[in-house]
């Protein structure tokens, strides 16, 4: 993996940034930035070489069509406060056109056309062959950012010799598209966890180190006292956790009882935790927890499947 500092960045060229830029907006605000924030470090050293970063990123699933309120203008004031009026150049959301999604080369050519080199700071996205992901790296030199990189060596450092006992915790909207990494971590943790609706529609056979939701609050909305019991249990015990994915619906103040209740009891167990994806950060970041977490990691599929498998293409063509 070719390193950003490694990088021959020329005065008054453009070097293209895969930017992952999907954060809450309501009313176009941004509520939570973290994931925005972790871009700055890489964006002012290319601005600091003299260069432009031209930031092209992913905001929501348009699937090829405008949304308003995925538009990167939305963004705006915050690149402009830290970054600097004019010293920067934002793309709109590379999902309101279809090639990107369809890993497109004449796509990835046209978006990166005036780029000499390209920096992956995407690392949420980096399990999936998107044009600005696995395409334009085809035809340009290509550099992890400096956040990206040191995402990649926290996970594979962890991926190759997690300090045990290692409880995987793995919840959130999408459980149904982690399954192929749930099954792979049930092979490398000592216990899985899985809050959210898949411990209702749980088909398959239940392997010993598999703890499944036991009980909800509102039909899935949440995870009950028996669960977080459970849960609690095996957190103590942990030198190592990865979470990925909250318990429960954490927009609502209703349900915040199990995300509170799992980070207490990891920050209370001395484990390293590694959490991750955008919809944990926000759970987090909303009761005032993020910063009490050992590792924030940007991406919450892409971490489970470079822990579980130890890669990923958007990292293989660096």
């Amino acid at each position: 993996m070719r390193k950003l500092i490694e990088a021959n960045i020329e005065p008054n060229t453009k070097v293209f940034v895969a930017a992952d830029l999907d954060v809450v907006i309501k009313n176009g605000k941004i509520l939570e930035s973290y994931r925005l924030e972790s871009l700055l470090p890489t964006l002012n050293f290319i601005i600091k070489a003299g260069a432009t970063p031209v930031i092209g990123g992913h905001m929501g699933q348009p699937h090829g069509e405008y949304d308003e309120e995925l538009s990167t203008k939305h963004l705006l004031p915050f690149f402009d406060e830290n970054l600097g009026k004019h010293s920067f150049e934002l793309l709109e959301n590379l999902r309101f056109d279809k090639h990107e999604e369809e890993n497109n080369l004449e796509y990835a050519k046209e978006i990166a056309h005036e780029c000499l080199i390209y920096v992956n700071e995407n690392f949420s996205t980096s399990h999936r062959k998107n044009a600005s992901i696995t395409q334009i790296p085809t035809f340009l030199p290509s550099y992890a950012g400096l956040h990206l990189q040191q995402e990649i060596e926290t996970l594979e450092g962890l991926a190759k010799n997690p300090n045990r006992p290692l409880v995987a915790i793995v919840g959130g909207k999408k459980l149904e598209s982690k399954i192929p990494a749930i099954n792979k971590l049930i092979n490398i943790s000592d216990f899985v966890l899985v809050g959210g609706k898949l411990g209702l529609d749980w088909t398959g056979e239940i392997p010993q180190n598999l703890v499944l939701a036991q009980d909800y609050v509102d039909v899935s909305k949440d995870i009950g006292e028996e669960t977080i019991t459970l849960f609690k249990d095996k957190i103590k015990s942990a030198k190592t956790i990865v979470w990925a994915g909250p318990m429960g619906q954490f927009e609502d103040s209703r349900y915040t009882r199990g995300n509170s209740a799992v980070a207490e009891a990891i920050i209370d167990s001395g484990a390293f935790s590694i959490v991750g994806g955008g919809d944990t950060i926000a759970a987090l970041d909303s009761l005032k927890l993020l910063d009490k977490m050992g590792f924030v990691s940007t991406g919450g599929g892409a971490m489970l499947e470079l822990i579980a498998t130890g890669t990923i293409s958007g990292i293989e063509v660096l």
